[in-house]
């Protein structure tokens, strides 16, 4: 086998959402694990189960998760939005091969709310006792928000398959100053992996400008900027050469990691 990689998804999502990226890395030689975060695989009892679930509830799942597969190789740890912030979470308790960040959402410290991501999110903000309750954007809301760029025919289908995401979630990312448990909270000191970043251009979720803070968070990091593409990157027209473009980047250091053993 070759070199494990850990996907993790986003807000709305589970690990299926991943399909896309692994059909094309397994045969590269990844060894691919997607992970579906807990109260996320999809049950009529999804949105009781998953209302109150914190960011570190996640990580929990994630590291005890690792641990258990025992890799031989260090793994490669790769985050899609808010995956992005568990994923760099992920390497500062872990010793990863490498970090790639998909449009990541941003650790505490970063102030991120723009005026498209404040529209997304409002609902669920101003709601009564938001931070413990269930959500799920409507249609038309994803539709503008996350499939901005995606051919229209995936819309109704991708809508279909997002599950419920934690109130309290939002509020712990997006609210930051206000978490006292500081739920969404990164050492970037801690992560010492060469890290890889991607943003988009029309992304409404982690606009370019945030998406650019994270990475100045890791001063070694390389970046790739995408004109004309939104926040779904996981599966658009240009997916695989983006994948592409992550593994050239990263087959120098599995060779490297691969003679030093």
């Amino acid at each position: 086998m070759g070199y494990p990689v850990i996907f993790i998804h986003g807000m709305w999502c589970t690990g299926a959402h991943w399909k896309r990226m692994a059909d094309l890395m397994a045969p590269r030689g990844y060894d691919c694990h997607a992970l579906t975060l807990p109260g996320h695989e999809p049950s009529t009892s999804q949105p009781l189960t998953v209302g109150a679930l914190s960011l570190k509830s996640y990580l929990t799942y994630i590291e005890d998760y690792v641990a258990r597969q025992n890799f031989k190789q260090p793994p490669i740890i790769i985050g899609h939005s808010m995956g992005g912030l568990l994923a760099q979470q992920l390497a500062a308790r872990t010793r990863p091969l490498a970090l790639v960040l998909l449009t990541p959402a941003p650790p505490s410290g970063i102030v991120a709310l723009s005026w498209t991501n404040i529209m997304a999110f409002w609902r669920v903000l101003l709601s009564w006792a938001g931070w413990r309750k269930a959500h799920k954007p409507g249609f038309e809301m994803t539709q503008a928000y996350v499939f901005n760029t995606v051919p229209q025919e995936q819309h109704r289908a991708g809508f279909e398959s997002m599950v419920h995401e934690s109130g309290r979630v939002v509020y712990e990312i997006g609210l930051w100053p206000f978490d006292f448990g500081n739920a969404s909270a990164v050492d970037e000191t801690a992560v010492r992996c060469p890290v890889y970043v991607v943003s988009a251009e029309k992304d409404k979720l982690t606009p370019p400008k945030v998406v650019r803070k994270v990475a100045a968070l890791y001063p070694s990091a390389s970046q790739r900027y995408y004109m004309n593409r939104g926040h779904w990157v996981i599966d658009d027209e240009e997916t695989e050469e983006m994948v592409n473009g992550i593994i050239s980047w990263l087959r120098p250091y599995e060779h490297r990691v691969t003679r030093a053993l």
